[in-house]
């Protein structure tokens, strides 16, 4: 399983009048933990386009628990559970610094080939840096394979 989180601070653009966090604006925030927490394992987004490749949103999820409030440290913690093939499921989670769970998401993104938006297999790059998280789950993939050609 990979698992990152990274620290932002809420500023008053992404408020309203109350001092709230605009429901709208957790797809930035839920964007922005991805980002990084992908470039800090070499698969940044700019990378993956100069290869050749895109990845789009093709569904997303948002479940709201308490508000961020204006200037409140966040945790933005992305989280992929299974292992990838032609789709990646991101899980992001943010907290408010007394650990309570404020807002969820679920995004899943497709891989293609960025010239002919064709759907692909996750690219070499994305999978040798997830393999380091997923070693258990592709040995098991890998036995199950081989039973399937036996």
């Amino acid at each position: 399983m990979f698992e990152e989180t990274i620290q932002l601070r809420v500023r008053y653009h992404d408020c309203d009048p109350l001092g709230i966090v605009y429901h709208g604006h957790y797809a930035k925030f839920f964007e922005i933990g991805r980002t990084e927490a992908m470039r800090k394992h070499d698969i940044a987004y700019k990378k993956l386009e100069e290869l050749g490749f895109a990845m789009p949103v093709v569904e997303l999820n948002i479940k709201y628990f308490r508000p961020a409030r204006y200037d409140e440290l966040v945790n933005i913690k992305t989280i992929i559970r299974e292992w990838p093939n032609k789709k990646i499921i991101f899980i992001g989670e943010i907290y408010n610094q007394q650990g309570q769970l404020l807002t969820s998401s679920e995004t899943t993104f497709v891989f293609v080939k960025k010239d002919s938006l064709r759907r692909c297999h996750l690219p070499e790059i994305v999978r040798e840096s997830l393999k380091p998280f997923f070693g258990e789950e592709l040995k098991k993939l890998k036995e199950e394979k081989k039973e399937k050609t036996e």
